[in-house]
């Protein structure tokens, strides 16, 4: 079963590759439902949508979705096993686009959140890592040059000074393994905010051993598929990776900047 939303009345059309599945319309509410004719074969594919209301233009979808189908007694990374496997799913941009950026909500908080800022300047998270003993390290971009404080929960965790425009922090007190949002103030004359950055982020619990080779440590703006673009030259092969790590991934839609991932060894 296919489903999804459009406008009131369209039809929309979904393609595996070249192959169309069906047309359906979309009711009163825009919701519509496809079950294709025929069971969709074991294996990676793509489908697209197309939707058209009336006799005006059709128009594609702004994402895609990789599909997964794994074979008959076989888990997603095509090991055997005894136990069901189900289908796996991921929304990408649609063909043409760079890539899909990761899709990240920041958990639910009580705490009342710093007023907006206008924005004079420029700060950016770019690195999340873990030194030898597990430390957490955040590193960044600044412009203008300045002071830095960093805030998990809106709690205060440190201050740094930018050099050359990098600025970079490891807090002096442990940071609890859990979910956080990570917010990073860029402070100008008289200690008044220019600029803010505030992302979701999860303080793993990592050990020599995790962080020894095979692993990685999602970064700000990473996806499933960029990791597994990078690791084994093709987005589709996420699966293995969701697979390895199916313990600690709720939604491949869902990851968390500072989350530490293992990265098998590719057999085929």
């Amino acid at each position: 079963m296919i489903a999804g939303r459009a406008a009131p009345g369209a039809n929309v059309t979904v393609k595996d590759g070249d192959k169309e599945l069906g047309t359906v319309t979309a009711d009163g509410r825009g919701e519509w439902v496809l079950l294709p004719t025929s069971p969709l074969a074991p294996g990676g594919r793509t489908l697209t949508l197309d939707a058209k209301v009336g006799n005006g233009p059709s128009v594609a979808s702004e994402r895609d979705v990789v599909l997964v189908v794994p074979e008959r007694q076989k888990d997603l990374a095509g090991r055997p096993t005894a136990q069901p496997s189900q289908s796996l799913a991921l929304s990408v941009p649609s063909a043409g686009t760079s890539g899909p950026s990761s899709v990240m909500q920041a958990p639910p908080t009580q705490r009342s959140t710093p007023a907006p800022v206008q924005p004079q300047g420029q700060i950016t998270v770019d690195v999340i890592d873990y030194d030898k003993t597990g430390r957490v390290i955040f590193s960044g971009k600044v412009q203008p040059e300045g002071d830095i404080r960093v805030y998990l929960d809106n709690r205060l965790i440190g201050e740094s000074k930018s050099a050359a425009g990098d600025w970079r922090l490891s807090p002096e007190d442990e940071v609890a393994a859990g979910n956080y949002t990570l917010r990073a103030d860029l402070l100008g004359q008289g200690g008044r905010v220019v600029a803010r950055v505030e992302l979701p982020f999860q303080r793993a619990v990592v050990t020599p051993e995790i962080l020894a080779g095979g692993s990685v440590v999602v970064q700000p703006g990473n996806s499933l598929w960029r990791i597994a673009r990078r690791a084994y030259g093709g987005g589709v092969l996420y699966t293995l990776i969701y697979t390895a790590n199916a313990d600690q991934i709720r939604d491949p839609d869902l990851i968390y900047p500072g989350q530490v991932f293992q990265v098998p060894t590719r057999t085929n």
